[in-house]
């Protein structure tokens, strides 16, 4: 049983994980959760703040740090340390539209800023969201709201990824009739396709999405606005219409030859490898003997990275244009720490290849190949005030069979209904709020660019309100 000054009889402990050797042999979730007693140990580390700063969605030097959804974490951690798990979930439901997904895959900047963290080792906050949502499932406390009063104002949502399903379901819980398209055969969005199933298992989804369609939450997929639907039709057919269509438009890599069969961006490679693990069919990518590179060190080529150890890579390398980071965090607390991380598919990948696979300061220089890539070289560079310099006698050649670009995105594709110039530039147009023109409205990544899922959900959060609050007697 845990103690009212945890904090300073237990140390911060993270979930354990099956052994890297053996977990890249599948793509299934490879953490170990906690016992009870466990869980109880480490919430009591939260030191009940007099002010909460986890929980105060701050930005400092413009990053974000603190809960953006400003859960109420003291509250339940208090209650878990009390073995009140029902309770704390009943909290934490209060303000979290989804935990499952947070759970799994948000970078916890509430954690950032836990006032533990200032001379010790921030509260497990993460953890014990997901430990109260998976008690939640598992002991039938969530069910489906089937007695909604309805206003009979209908709204299309467009997109069904994280920004689009919670202004979906805070629109439905309301009232309202929801109605939401997805351009996939699957619902998600960038949790669907975007993130490998190690990192969220699909049927985590799946079990949400069949939740909201119990609750009244029209489903739609395989019809894509602008093509299957014109938006003007859809535009006239509800009261409101919202674009939540996410960031589809990569960043490409201005480097000749890069048109070349073996290129390809990173949400369409783990796009395959999800479809075809969830329809279960053969990998579209023999990666076995084949040289892999990814460009770009962010999350999306950490999952890249430990897809392509799972597919059986000869040799994985990954490229990324900034130098290394401290090993050490040199910034004061509460800004998001300067230190080097070291994310799963990093680790995977160092211990598959059996040394450090991510190369700094380096990009490519030219790519190498006739119809399909055979290799790119390579150089390091430089940041300088007056711009990106090459570092002398540095250029290399690497064996390329698979150039996986992770570069971020540029915005929202033409088709998608761009709030964005196809310039390369992320200019957005002059919204009034989250409203776009007449009855549409938009949220999420597709307003601020590319970003986390909690600040997608946040944003999509807000976008309902503001619907609400006009349709208010």
């Amino acid at each position: 049983m845990g103690k009212i000054t945890g904090f300073l009889e237990y140390e911060r402990k993270d979930k354990k994980e099956i052994d890297p050797k053996e977990r890249i042999k599948n793509f299934s979730s490879f953490h170990i959760p906690f016992t009870e007693e466990e869980q109880k140990e480490q919430a009591s580390r939260c030191m009940n703040c007099g002010i909460p700063f986890c929980q105060s969605a701050l930005k400092v030097n413009n990053k974000n740090v603190g809960c953006p959804l400003s859960n109420l974490i003291p509250e339940w951690n208090h209650l878990i340390y009390l073995g009140l798990f029902e309770e704390a979930y009943k909290r934490l439901s209060l303000t979290a539209p989804f935990p499952e997904f947070t759970g799994h895959v948000c970078p916890a900047l509430c954690e950032e800023c836990c006032t533990n963290s200032i001379d010790s080792k921030a509260v497990g906050i993460k953890a014990n969201e997901l430990f109260l949502i998976d008690k939640a499932f598992e002991n039938g406390w969530i069910k489906a709201k089937t007695n909604i009063e309805r206003n009979n104002i209908n709204v299309a949502v467009i997109g069904s990824g994280p920004s689009g399903l919670t202004c979906a379901k805070t629109l439905n819980d309301n009232g309202f009739n929801v109605t939401l398209y997805e351009k996939n055969d699957r619902f998600g969005g960038l949790l669907m396709y975007g993130i490998p199933a190690m990192k969220i298992e699909k049927h985590i989804i799946e079990r949400r999405i069949n939740l909201l369609q119990e609750e009244g939450i029209k489903f739609i997929n395989n019809t894509y606005i602008g093509k299957d639907i014109t938006m003007e039709k859809l535009s006239s057919s509800f009261d409101e219409v919202v674009m939540a269509c996410g960031t589809s438009l990569p960043r490409p890599i201005n480097v000749k030859n890069s048109r070349l069969s073996g290129i390809v961006y990173a949400v369409d490679f783990l796009t395959k490898i999800t479809k075809d693990l969830l329809d279960k069919k053969d990998f579209s990518y023999n990666l076995e003997g084949k040289h892999v590179v990814v460009v770009g060190g962010g999350d999306t080529g950490n999952d890249c990275l430990a897809s392509a150890v799972r597919l059986k890579a000869k040799s994985i390398t990954e490229l990324e244009i900034t130098p290394c980071p401290p090993q050490e965090n040199v910034l004061p607390w509460p800004n998001y720490s300067s230190k080097r991380k070291i994310d799963y598919g990093v680790k995977e990948a160092s211990i598959y290849m059996g040394y450090d696979i991510v190369r700094f300061k380096t990009t490519i220089d030219e790519i190498v190949g006739k119809d399909h890539i055979e290799g790119i070289y390579v150089k390091q560079v430089e940041f300088t005030k007056d711009g990106l310099v090459d570092i002398p006698h540095t250029r290399e050649y690497l064996p390329c069979d698979l150039l996986i670009i992770s570069m971020g995105f540029l915005g929202t594709s033409d088709e998608d209904l761009s709030l964005y110039n196809m310039e390369g530039k992320n200019h957005k147009v002059n919204l009034n709020g989250f409203k776009y023109k007449n009855n549409i409205s938009v949220c999420g990544d597709m307003k601020n660019g590319q970003s986390l899922v909690v600040l997608a959900e946040k944003d999509g959060l807000d976008c309902a309100m503001t619907i609400i609050d006009k349709y208010k007697n």
